[in-house]
């Protein structure tokens, strides 16, 4: 896979989650659409009243619960992309980044650490150590399983892990923790890289979400060979 097909197949995903078309991402201004659980759509739990605003950096796309949306286009129609973005009723604002196969590299893990791989069948094992919940989701049953997993081990001790959920047929997210005494030293990075490249040689497409104001995870994001793809906020308060 390339880069173009990379976000094509996200277009076409997040087009299922929010019932619009891939190409309404695309679009100038901003398109609304009545939200939906159409079939494939990522099991995330649908916050109430259902609402997703999206942006690939052209156009944006709210889907939002139908007797919701005369409202927000009153709101929102007209309105430039700085102000659309910082309405006082938006809420859990994400970033999220797509891999770029072409800046992509394997990068070395700090010295004196051992690196282990694991795998779903093995991911209990891994659930039985606390403190690693933006890698893991600790849950054998979610209905976004913990697929694979790169941990790094100082001896005996777990100081970093990089998980992947397969949050869908195409994409999987990943997610890192490394404990604080060795942050900033590239570990995150390192562990990220390694793994989705794992990830796309198996034929699927890794992806990577943080908050808006985590910017030390996106750089970890950044040194690892992704680029930023889209902005999310799917939590609202409406008056």
């Amino acid at each position: 896979m390339n880069k173009q097909s990379i976000w094509e197949e996200a277009k076409k995903q997040l087009a299922v989650d929010l019932a619009c078309a891939p190409s309404d991402f695309d679009r100038p201004g901003i398109f609304f659409c009545p939200a939906a659980d159409l079939p494939g759509r990522r099991p995330f739990p649908r916050k109430m009243p259902a609402f997703d605003m999206v942006s690939f950096g052209q156009g944006t796309v709210v889907s939002a619960e139908e007797t919701f949306l005369p409202g927000l286009q009153r709101q929102l129609s007209g309105l430039e992309r700085d102000r659309l973005w910082s309405q006082p009723f938006l809420r859990s604002l994400g970033h999220y980044f797509l891999p770029d196969p072409q800046r992509m590299e394997r990068l070395s893990p700090p010295a004196g650490l051992r690196l282990e791989w694991v795998r779903a069948q093995d991911m209990e094992k891994l659930y039985r150590i606390p403190g690693f919940s933006n890698a893991l989701g600790y849950d054998p049953s979610a209905a976004r399983p913990d697929v694979l997993a790169l941990c790094a081990w100082e001896e005996s001790r777990l100081v970093g892990v990089a998980g992947v959920s397969e949050d869908c047929r195409m994409l999987w997210q990943v997610g890192v923790d490394v404990l604080p005494d060795w942050r900033g030293r590239g570990l995150a990075a390192a562990l990220v890289s390694g793994l989705s490249q794992a990830v796309l040689e198996r034929g699927k497409i890794p992806y990577y979400g943080t908050s808006s104001s985590n910017l030390a995870s996106q750089r970890t994001a950044c040194r690892a060979g992704y680029c930023p793809a889209w902005v999310c906020s799917y939590g609202v308060d409406f008056d």
